[in-house]
């Protein structure tokens, strides 16, 4: 393949991203679309606690666990005791990804003093956030792309009683059941989306990738 036609399919690829950022973009503008998909977020989660706790309370449930925690018992007095061996201290493996230019660390600073961009779009102002990198932390301009979000649209769960009266309150990263990137777009908006908002608001002047 010729220069020339890997250009031309690179751009091809551009573009058709580029039209679904918009489709996207015009689906998420759409009052009823949102509310269609929280009403599913919803019934979704209201199903899946319901059918664990129907499970929870089913005689056999009950039985299997008792089973287990005798068979843990039972192997733990049979096994002979290990041999004593000199622990090693624990290896923190840190973050993976690369370090980030020192372009991409003024970037990551200026978004980093923005509040959270998904509770922005719900009227709510949440000052502490962590940043969530979008496309991974080791290709070129990696750092670029990454959300101030709180916790809860992070990586964590908010509470029940929480989620029932902010049902956009889901982690991008899922979280057990709850939460998980289609979710989250479809309750929040595309991270691109927020990416976009958030370099508008810390007035960041460069494209993004």
């Amino acid at each position: 393949m010729t220069e020339e036609k890997k250009a031309r399919q690179l751009q091809k690829q551009r573009d058709a991203q580029q039209r679904q950022r918009e489709k996207q973009r015009t689906r998420q503008a759409d009052p009823a679309y949102r509310q269609a998909m929280q009403e599913k977020a919803l019934a979704s989660g209201k199903r899946q606690q319901e059918k664990q706790r129907a499970r929870q309370q089913s005689p056999e449930y009950r039985a299997q666990l008792v089973e287990k925690a005798q068979a843990k018992r039972q192997q733990a007095v049979s096994k002979p005791p290990a041999a004593a061996r000199t622990r090693k201290p624990a290896r923190s493996l840190g973050t993976k990804g690369r370090s980030p230019t020192s372009e991409e660390r003024g970037i990551m600073a200026a978004l980093g003093t923005l509040p959270c961009i998904a509770c922005l779009q719900h009227g709510i102002r949440t000052e502490q956030v962590s940043l969530h990198h979008i496309d991974g932390r080791v290709k070129p301009g990696a750092h670029k792309l990454v959300l101030p979000l709180c916790e809860w649209h992070h990586q964590l769960a908010a509470p029940a009683r929480v989620r029932d009266c902010y049902p956009w309150l889901v982690p991008v990263h899922a979280a057990g059941t709850v939460g998980g990137k289609r979710t989250f777009e479809a309750l929040n908006g595309t991270q691109y989306e927020l990416l976009a908002l958030a370099y508008q608001m810390a007035r960041i002047d460069i494209p993004l990738i």
